[in-house]
């Protein structure tokens, strides 16, 4: 029998199917996942994210959870590295990419702050963060 070894109430309703992990900062994992209300939250118990502005804004319930304001529905969410975002000791952290009915948001988590942001006619209904293949 399987019992929880601990329950974390993060008092916001996640969307089914919208929840990715990342790293945001090279070495924490922290999960994220789409809201009811048009937010992504990012659940980080390691450190506090970036500086609050922009799209970012801690939790009030919370201060391990901090909420990106979308202004869309969330269609789906990854988080990966690019290499974009490259720290030191070859450490690389990952970008969160989000995407909506009418648009994709790369968005680098740790600094708070747009990598990119494209109007797409049909929206991203899903998305993956990786390498198609190896660079020599």
């Amino acid at each position: 029998m399987l019992v929880p070894a601990f329950t974390v109430n993060l008092n916001q309703k996640l969307l089914a199917g919208r929840v990715t992990i990342g790293r945001y900062d090279g070495i924490h994992a922290c999960l994220t996942a789409s809201t009811t209300r048009d937010k992504v939250l990012i659940h980080n118990p390691h450190q506090q994210l970036g500086s609050t502005g922009g799209r970012m804004s801690l939790s009030s319930s919370s201060s391990d959870v901090v909420l990106l304001n979308i202004n869309q529905s969330v269609t789906s969410l990854a988080a990966g590295s690019l290499a974009t975002a490259s720290l030191s000791a070859g450490r690389t952290a990952d970008t969160l990419v989000v995407c909506t009915p009418t648009n994709v948001l790369a968005y680098d988590v740790q600094n708070n702050a747009d990598v990119f942001y494209k109007e797409v006619a049909d929206g991203g209904t899903s998305v993956t963060v990786g390498r198609l293949w190896k660079h020599p």
